[in-house]
């Protein structure tokens, strides 16, 4: 049992790596399970929390290591730890060059 196991996990990590969604739909994806409840789901949209910028807005767009020691650290009202180690950075490359649609 134990040696079918290792090659199908080991099939689905590398299928996952080779194709899948991409880095920018699973920021996406990060971005409205993580901030959008606070930061607003589109540029247009006024942020739920009112002490929170609207990060999809470009007249708000966060810088790179902004948005990282953000969610490392946290912020005033925001917790710190939301993400682990490469979503971390895949959301804040996602969110400082503005591709969020």
């Amino acid at each position: 049992m134990r040696a079918v196991a290792i090659p199908v996990g080991l099939a689905l990590a590398l299928a996952s790596a080779c194709g899948g969604e991409s880095a920018a739909h699973h920021a996406k994806y990060l971005y409205m399970q993580k901030c959008a409840e606070c930061h607003g789901v589109s540029a247009t949209a006024k942020t739920p929390a009112p002490i929170a910028d609207n990060l999809l807005d470009p007249a708000h767009r966060p810088g790179y290591q902004q948005v990282r020691r953000a969610i490392i650290d946290g912020r005033k009202g925001m917790p710190k730890g939301l993400l682990g180690d490469g979503d971390v950075d895949q959301l804040a490359k996602y969110l400082s060059t503005g591709q969020l649609k």
